[in-house]
């Protein structure tokens, strides 16, 4: 097994001897038929997962998951990782009762890891997507809603940037799966401690938000309420279009205010994910010190 030059001799000694007592305990897995190596495929390649099994890539993010209460069910761990310190210290947490923990060959590595250069360390875990009670907790929610955005790593990136700002959670509608693997590594551990509703119904989205008491916001290109002037103290929702496609008509025509982040005119649009970070931001800068103000019925406004 090859350790990283950058260790010292007694951490490489420590790698070393954990390694060897590791692989003598484990089992070993070394075809790319094994039934095992179908199920990572099978997560890795669907659009929508119909379980709650996630993929994660990586001891960082395995680290996150553990650190955020998050089960792993399965881990694989190659017999050639170039990550031994990082991987030994997610390893030796594993509660060998709920997790089996694989040693494969690099070969099998890289038919189970969906990334061109594994980790050396996958792992399947157990994440239910959460409800919109989780998400829109009182007394003043802030809620980001992403509309149709088709690209994993600017999901991950809004997840990560909402937040670090303090939103209460998010919910995406159609686009990218918020728990494939792309977006959870994107998301850097977000996703496993800010509740994520994964939904394909804005209809829905509205009634749960009216329910709470959350006005619905729309953020649009141009000619919306300048984000300076927009109130963000109380209970909200906000919705972000996909790329290029932006917001459906619907979302825009049933929100109770149209908000615009100022850009210059050269400028289309901004990436989602700083669009997402400036709104949250605002947010947060308004509630500094503001007084919690209860939840009323937002008031709606005619198509």
């Amino acid at each position: 097994m090859a350790l990283p030059s950058a260790l010292s001799q007694r951490e490489r000694e420590t790698c070393e001897r954990f390694f060897s007592d590791l692989y003598q305990a484990v089992e070993q897995i070394t075809s790319r038929r094994n039934p095992i190596v179908a199920r990572f495929r099978q997560i890795t390649r669907s659009a929508t997962p119909a379980s709650s099994t996630v993929l994660l890539e990586g001891p960082r993010l395995i680290e996150a998951a553990l650190a955020a209460g998050v089960r792993i069910d399965l881990a694989a761990v190659s017999t050639g990782t170039a990550t031994a310190r990082r991987s030994a210290a997610v390893l030796d947490r594993l509660d060998p009762t709920q997790t089996r923990l694989v040693r494969v060959s690099p070969a099998v590595m890289a038919a189970l890891s969906p990334v061109s250069t594994p980790s050396g360390l996958v792992a399947l875990a157990t994440l239910e997507p959460a409800g919109f009670e989780a998400a829109a907790p009182p007394p003043r929610p802030l809620v980001v809603g992403l509309f149709g955005v088709q690209d994993p790593g600017n999901t991950g990136a809004v997840i990560r940037a909402v937040e670090a700002g303090g939103a209460t959670g998010v919910i995406t509608v159609g686009g990218a799966d918020p728990y494939g693997w792309k977006a959870l590594r994107g998301s850097m551990g977000s996703a496993f401690r800010l509740p994520v509703v994964r939904t394909l119904d804005p209809d829905q989205v509205r009634a749960e938000a009216d329910a709470r008491g959350l006005r619905v916001l729309a953020a649009v290109p141009r000619d919306g309420t300048p984000m300076a002037d927009t109130d963000l103290r109380g209970p909200c929702l906000v919705w972000l279009g996909g790329e290029g496609g932006g917001l459906d008509t619907r979302v825009v025509d049933t929100a109770d205010e149209r908000v615009s982040i100022p850009m210059h005119p050269q400028v289309e649009s901004l990436n989602i994910a700083v669009a997402a970070a400036l709104i949250v931001y605002a947010a947060a800068a308004q509630r500094a010190g503001a007084t919690p103000t209860a939840a009323t019925p937002p008031v709606r406004h005619s198509a």
